[in-house]
């Protein structure tokens, strides 16, 4: 999910003109492509993406946090559980170890 979720994100910043810190590009239009329908634009020139980044396991979201747009995700919206364990693509270890 958050790898295909990032892929998503990188491909909206091209179609936009949104670079990976999430500031809007020169050659990009301020308002006329409707990207407050993905992003949402903090107090400075940043577009955020409206994401929740949610997992049990660690490795994507840490691997998402050191690339190169991971200043384009908002951190308050980042959620790894404690543990780091992961479920083990166990649905039932998941749900319970969600709770």
């Amino acid at each position: 999910g958050n790898q295909i979720g990032s892929e998503f994100w990188k491909l909206l910043c091209a179609e936009h003109g949104i670079n990976q810190r999430g500031i809007l590009e020169d050659y990009a239009t301020a308002g006329d492509d409707r990207k407050d329908v993905f992003f949402y634009q903090a107090d400075d020139e940043h577009y955020i993406p409206r994401a929740l980044l949610i997992d049990m396991e660690p490795r994507v979201i840490n691997t998402i946090q050191t690339s190169e747009y991971a200043e384009l995700y908002n951190p308050e919206n980042v959620f790894i559980s404690k543990d780091g364990g992961g479920a083990g693509n166990n649905w039932a270890k998941g749900y319970s170890g969600a709770e």
